[in-house]
């Protein structure tokens, strides 16, 4: 097993010289290629605080990208997604049996108060992330564990109900923080974990501060003194301050402001594709679309084409009412769903439903989702279909409408696995599965998938599993977003983030 600190080394250099040719710089290139110097703040526009530090609890970009900071994961991801070493140095599935493994960590490793790093951390993080009890995102994470048990300071065993091979993988994400089991209580305000990065301060409605953790388990690094979570709500506010140089990094850039941006010499603007989408989300579990046949009608009214152009100016790809995104070699041969509107009215009045007067709930915060909305708005009139537009702040949209309002759009990110991407979104006991929208038909084709080892066995359930979803799954998905963000020019091995949070232990600020 290899490890972490070399593997870490080798994937920012090849991600980073893949990220600069994105940009084409020669300049850039040498930058990425240039000795890393040490010290210096930097600073991340941010459209919104985290809405809590505990990352178990979190459910926006923010909260992620303060958890990656602060904590450590078991497992990392390599540039081909495959589980690298991280807190764990090793593991394996016992006997080749992929319902038990045994994970070895890391020694030696301090949480930011101080106490060691073992296994009883291990089982209080993921006991606590399993919890439904606990009412947080993190419920069902990592699949179907049944157990989890310390043998020893520096050795636990996952025991999983069934075979299920991705379980390292799964380890490397959002919800796999590994937190100290003597401070569970205070997470929510004055997170400590193993990470680069100590958490220093909050100020409301302001920033957020990190500090660099001198006795970083992973030698040499970060470079940085400290790491600010600058909080801009509005995008234009975002550019200015990035033009000005009161900000080192702007995420989540709107295709518009790409645009502009890659004319502006002091500014490095990136763009990878991704497996993220924007999606009209109809909730199963209320009316009208606990009807099936509303679902299925109203997945034939947009016209995916010119929304795709107007939304994203044609970068990215288009969607088919899936969330396999084309570059997955799992993608299904599946019908097009083009605007069909006498099928969509025809559909709807075999449901029964009478007559539909409803608000469409979305963001400006999250461009260009309210571009959906209006698209579908539009479409949905000229068949007698009545859809309010209701753009509102993303917190309300947090609070008030996500899994709460029956139509209503979502942003979603992209995810490396079969279980993150398909399974909870689709399987009927997935807190995930807002709605509940599914058969027990369908919940033995996703555990049959997430058990199978062998490719084209998968592959298969895979496409038998979305021809039901394409049909009457509770979302509908026009398109697929590239990844866009921009960088100031002193801010050197900088890696677009394929899964949304930005690892900048390796990166640098030139003076």
């Amino acid at each position: 097993m290899q490890d972490f600190s070399a593997a870490f080394g080798r994937r920012q250099a090849l991600l980073g010289g893949a990220a600069v040719g994105l940009i084409g710089g020669g300049a850039a290139q040498a930058q990425a290629q240039a000795t890393p110097r040490r010290g210096g703040i930097l600073r991340i526009a941010s459209p919104d605080a985290p809405d809590t530090l505990d990352p178990q609890a979190s459910a926006s970009g923010p909260g992620f990208q303060a958890g990656y900071l602060v904590f450590d994961n078991l497992t990392a991801l390599d540039a081909n997604d495959l589980a690298i070493p991280q807190l764990a140095t090793s593991w394996e599935a016992v006997g080749g049996d992929t319902r038990n493994w045994v994970f070895e960590l890391r020694q030696g490793v301090k949480f930011h108060h101080g106490t060691e790093f073992t296994s009883a951390d291990v089982v209080a993080t993921i006991e606590r992330a399993q919890d439904p009890a606990g009412g947080r995102p993190s419920t069902g994470t990592f699949g179907p564990i049944a157990s989890i048990t310390a043998e020893g300071r520096y050795r636990v065993r996952f025991t999983m109900s069934q075979p299920f091979a991705e379980l390292p993988v799964l380890l490397a994400n959002e919800f796999g923080r590994m937190l100290p089991a003597d401070k569970l209580d205070t997470l929510r305000n004055a997170p400590s974990g193993t990470g680069p990065f100590k958490f220093e301060n909050y100020q409301p409605g302001a920033s957020l501060s990190f500090v660099r953790n001198p006795d970083y388990w992973m030698p040499g690094i970060p470079y940085l003194d400290g790491v600010r979570m600058v909080i801009i709500r509005e995008a234009m506010a975002q550019q200015a301050s990035l033009r000005a140089g009161a900000v080192d990094i702007i995420t989540r850039l709107s295709p518009e402001a790409m645009l502009v941006l890659r004319a502006v010499p002091t500014i490095k603007p990136f763009a990878i594709a991704t497996g993220n989408y924007h999606c009209v989300t109809m909730q199963a579990n209320q009316p009208p679309f606990d009807n099936p046949k509303v679902r299925e009608a109203f997945k034939f009214l947009l016209d995916r084409q010119p929304l795709f152009t107007a939304a994203l100016f044609g970068q990215g790809s288009l969607g088919n009412d899936i969330q396999i995104p084309p570059s997955s070699p799992y993608l299904p041969t599946l019908p097009d769903h083009r605007q069909d509107l006498p099928r969509a009215r025809r559909l709807l009045d075999e449901s029964g439903v009478g007559r539909i007067d409803l608000d469409i709930f979305t963001t400006s915060d999250r461009p260009p989702a309210p571009k959906i909305a209006l698209a579908l708005s539009e479409a949905a009139s000229k068949i007698g279909v009545t859809l309010r537009v209701r753009d509102i702040p993303y917190t309300e949209y947090v609070a008030n409408v996500m899994r709460k309002r029956p139509l209503y759009t979502s942003s979603l990110g992209a995810a490396p696995t079969l279980f993150q991407m398909v399974y909870r979104y689709q399987h009927t006991d997935s807190p995930y599965n807002y709605g509940r929208e599914g058969t027990p038909e369908r919940n033995a084709l996703l555990d049959r998938m997430v058990a199978e080892g062998d490719f084209d066995r998968r592959k298969a359930l895979v496409a038998e599993i979305m021809t039901d979803v394409q049909r009457t799954g509770e979302r509908i998905v026009p398109y697929f977003m590239p990844y866009l963000c921009a960088t100031s020019l002193k801010v050197n091995a900088f890696v677009p983030p394929r899964y949304a949070v930005i690892d900048v232990r390796g990166i640098w600020l030139s003076a």
